[in-house]
């Protein structure tokens, strides 16, 4: 059997550069602490404090270093189903009813947490809430139910995305008791005023575009989605800026690895 030693070292080994994102060397910064540490030194135990909601994944070393662009945990999985009431176009949600989905579902002890941005589509709110740490997202299902997914990344300075510029904060699918659904939230460039979403299917159609809500800078939206779409269709983003152009073809994929600065 492997010990725990050598799978460190094979761990250690296999550490690749981590692309750069956004300008932002942090990432490749906490990888080359961790490969630099003494693998013969134990690591210190780890203290858990107590929760007062639902436990989330917990990731570490080196794989939280590796995944801190895209990694998300999902709650409250049911059977599928279907989002009935859903619409292409959103609503808004009243701010009192985003903050009060909010915190329900920002764990507590959550620094700087500020509601971004929220919208509702039928009988369903969604809300993704900035914090220290990167953004959360949170769903309040048809029956009041909220869920939410954590989302660790290191949004990189508004500034750099200019006027026509766009970063994907979130794009995590979620599974509640109607089915799987796929939630998107980000920033823009100060010029963007807009943001389609158009999802093509694996046979080469595509449903009606998405109106994302847009306001104060950030972008959000969600649309139904079968489990098997999750590896076979391809999402992609319009922006629509202040002057009438647009940036088209933006493929979501690609905006969770690296944002379109400007």
């Amino acid at each position: 059997m492997t010990s725990h030693r050598d799978l460190d070292q094979i761990l250690r080994n296999a550490a690749e550069p981590v692309a750069p994102r956004g300008r932002q060397p942090l990432a490749q910064q906490l990888l080359d602490d961790i490969v630099r540490t003494d693998p013969t030194t134990p690591a210190a135990p780890v203290t858990m404090t107590a929760r007062t909601r639902r436990p989330r994944l917990a990731l570490a070393g080196a794989a939280l270093v590796l995944a801190a662009a895209a990694v998300f945990t999902v709650n409250a999985v049911g059977a599928d189903g279907a989002y009935a009431s859903w619409t292409n176009d959103p609503s808004p949600l009243p701010a009192s009813e985003a903050q009060s989905i909010a915190a329900r579902c920002v764990p507590a002890g959550t620094q700087s947490a500020q509601v971004a941005i929220g919208e509702r589509r039928g009988e369903y709110a969604y809300v993704n809430v900035r914090t220290a740490d990167g953004s959360i997202t949170c769903f309040r299902d048809h029956d009041g139910r909220v869920h939410d997914t954590s989302v660790l990344a290191s949004p990189v300075d508004a500034a750099l995305l200019g006027t026509r510029g766009i970063e994907l904060y979130a794009w995590p699918q979620l599974h509640t008791e109607e089915g799987y659904a796929r939630l998107m939230a980000g920033r823009l460039g100060t010029q963007v005023k807009a943001v389609e979403v158009t999802v093509r299917h694996q046979d080469g159609t595509s449903g009606p575009a998405i109106r994302a809500t847009v306001s104060d800078g950030y972008f959000a939206a969600w649309y139904p989605e079968g489990l098997e779409e999750s590896n076979t269709n391809s999402t992609s983003l319009t922006l629509r800026l202040a002057d009438g152009s647009t940036v088209g073809g933006l493929a979501a994929r690609d905006l969770m690895e690296e944002p379109m600065l400007n």
